[in-house]
């Protein structure tokens, strides 16, 4: 794993652990910042300072961001999605993303009081990465190595995955189609079995 990804999750692990801890102080499971520090292994500064108004790091430098934080949610989201159906998202291709999704918002007024408005930074993408944990780079591979690798686990993933996103979206069987190298067909349950 890289430094990067180490970085992404201790940076998860301790908001997790604020959470935890502010959580149990609102509801009394803990009755003393003392006793919820030891309990989540947040600092006592930390947690006086939230309980205080302090905002966090991500949250003080939202301001700064390209995006929004919706925005970004949102275009994790669709990169997961993407991801999810075998169609990798390379970086060049999320930076132009991101652009035209920042693109209504950005006028040439903007650009000329701020000139880092002009465009998104050379680090943005890897500022991204960094800010939504559950996203990671892979190396693709060529799909004949890739199906050699396939475990009957990683089957059953795809397929709980599948099933969540046609429940999510309500999508009817009528509007399921198979496809494969050779073409595209009608789904037919029945004719695996």
């Amino acid at each position: 794993m890289t430094e990067n990804h180490a970085q992404r999750v201790a940076n998860t692990t301790t908001t997790r652990q604020l959470d935890n801890a502010l959580a149990g102080l609102n509801d009394g499971t803990f009755v003393h910042v003392r006793q919820a520090a030891r309990a989540t292994g947040t600092t006592r500064s930390t947690i006086h300072q939230h309980l205080n108004g302090s905002l966090s790091k991500r949250e003080a430098q939202q301001s700064r961001q390209q995006l929004s934080p919706d925005e970004e949610h949102a275009l994790a989201k669709w990169v997961q999605c993407l991801s999810s159906t075998g169609h990798p998202v390379h970086h060049p291709f999320l930076r132009e993303l991101a652009e035209e999704i920042r693109k209504p918002r950005v006028t040439v007024d903007d650009m000329v009081v701020d000139p880092s408005r002009r465009k998104l930074g050379k680090h943005w993408v890897s500022r991204f990465l960094a800010r939504n944990p559950i996203l990671q780079s892979k190396v693709a591979k060529n799909i004949e190595a890739a199906r050699k690798e396939v475990t009957q686990a990683q089957l059953e993933n795809w397929f709980q995955e599948f099933k969540h996103v046609v429940a999510e979206y309500g999508i009817q069987p009528e509007h399921i189609y198979n496809m494969d190298e050779t073409g595209t067909g009608p789904r037919d349950c029945n004719a695996d079995k």
